[in-house]
């Protein structure tokens, strides 16, 4: 059996595949995946998101603009800066 997927499971996948395409190429390191229910959530650059899957240098991190649109990109280490359930802005439907 085929199991169905909403919409925004798909506009995951699109989104994680774009970032896996535009990943910084300066990082030839393997890329290592959060658990799904376990990620860490950051503040990077103005926007609070979660981090998705991190390599030596980079960190994969995953947001709702203020519209609701998903987005997911690379960031640098060390513009990432991990937060407390107290202290994150971001929405809570990521």
């Amino acid at each position: 059996m085929i199991k169905g997927g909403t919409p925004e499971d798909t506009e995951r996948m699109l989104a994680r595949m774009d970032a896996e395409a535009s990943r910084p190429i300066d990082d030839p390191a393997p890329i290592r995946d959060f658990p799904k229910y376990g990620r860490p959530l950051v503040y990077v650059s103005g926007i609070y998101g979660k981090a998705v899957a991190w390599t030596h240098t980079y960190g994969l991190i995953e947001w709702l603009d203020s519209a609701g649109k998903y987005h997911m990109g690379w960031a640098h280490s060390s513009s990432i800066r991990r937060v407390t359930q107290e202290e994150w802005k971001g929405s809570s439907s990521l």
